[in-house]
């Protein structure tokens, strides 16, 4: 295939990639286990059971030096007086030291493998309480698949509404599958950041946003990782019906600390009853939480700070919208 001319940085340099192929690959890089606790952890373990391949060692004792005895005349004489002395002296010295060096390696290694042991049961318990925590995490690789999407097509109309004046330097991040409220939240003159882990919406999703507006990856952990005061709103659909009472603390959390003052943050959380009547049994076992109340995310959402949450009830659909207001 032709390459393009005029998407080279110069001659015989590679095309520049597009916006879609670097967000592929940020995605990779996010996806990477490696920085994560549980590949720390293997790392750290890894490296205090290696043996340095340059460790010193102590070198055989060559007894004292050839000219010691030729350092003037009270060496000399010196050596008629008590060189068998010194010789029998200095060596004795030697072996006593090798003898401390020795045992301190001895210890050091004990200390070590202490060490080692340690880690690793501490690591083997970790993982038996991960195991109850989350016990389909190794029966299902995508334990939201299980569950369908949340349908925010009741507040694509006034979501807008919710936010104030468009900031052009903090996005509204928004997720999970809500390309149609990002959409119109983006006619509104809003920049938004999209965040969904499926890889097909967000492919689509990508192919008519501005570069870096779609990110492929988990909502929780791009608001994690977002600075305090990033975003200019939040909007939180998907993980907030199936995530667990924990998880859903933290990533309401995490979202109030990413909003900028008098930014908001929108729950949109689907109907309890609709949600039991749309699982499935296996659903119901396996998927770690249910939807909260909207009274509750109202009460979540005052004990972090937002004084006057409403709660707007859908005139069509299942969804709830729970809309809180950073103050200034």
């Amino acid at each position: 295939m032709a390459s393009d001319p005029d998407n080279h940085d110069g001659p015989g340099s590679d095309p520049a990639p597009g916006a879609d192929e670097v967000e592929l690959l940020a995605a990779f890089d996010r996806l990477s286990p490696q920085g994560s606790p549980g590949w720390a952890l293997a790392d750290s373990l890894r490296r205090l059971g290696e043996v340095p391949s340059g460790t010193a060692t102590t070198a055989p004792w060559r007894g004292l030096p050839d000219d010691l005895w030729e350092r003037g005349r009270a060496a000399k004489a010196g050596q008629r007086m008590m060189g068998d002395v010194v010789d029998s002296l200095a060596a004795l010295m030697d072996a006593n030291a090798r003898q401390i060096l020795e045992a301190g390696d001895r210890e050091v290694q004990d200390r070590l493998v202490a060490a080692w042991d340690a880690l690793r049961y501490l690591a083997a318990r970790v993982e038996q309480l991960e195991a109850r925590a989350h016990p389909t995490d190794d029966l299902l690789l995508e334990p939201s698949g299980l569950v369908a999407g949340v349908d925010p097509s009741a507040w694509v109309d006034v979501a807008v509404t919710w936010f104030g004046t468009p900031d052009p330097d903090r996005p509204i991040v928004a997720g999970e599958s809500v390309g149609e409220l990002a959409n119109a939240l983006r006619a509104g003159g809003h920049r938004v950041r999209m965040v969904t882990p499926r890889g097909p919406e967000a492919w689509l999703a990508a192919a008519g946003s501005p570069a870096g507006d779609v990110v492929l990856g988990d909502l929780a952990a791009t608001l994690a990782a977002c600075e305090p005061g990033a975003a200019s709103g939040v909007v939180l659909a998907g993980p907030v019906d199936r995530f667990d009472l924990p998880a859903k603390v933290a990533l309401l959390g995490d979202a109030v600390r990413a909003v900028a003052p008098s930014g908001t943050v929108v729950v949109l959380a689907t109907d309890q009853a609709a949600w039991e009547e749309r699982l499935t049994p296996v659903a119901r076992d396996l998927v770690p939480g249910r939807p909260l109340h909207p009274d509750t995310w109202v009460l979540l959402l005052r004990r972090l700070g937002l004084p006057d949450p409403v709660w707007h009830r859908p005139a069509t659909g299942s969804v709830h919208a729970v809309v809180g207001r950073v103050a200034p």
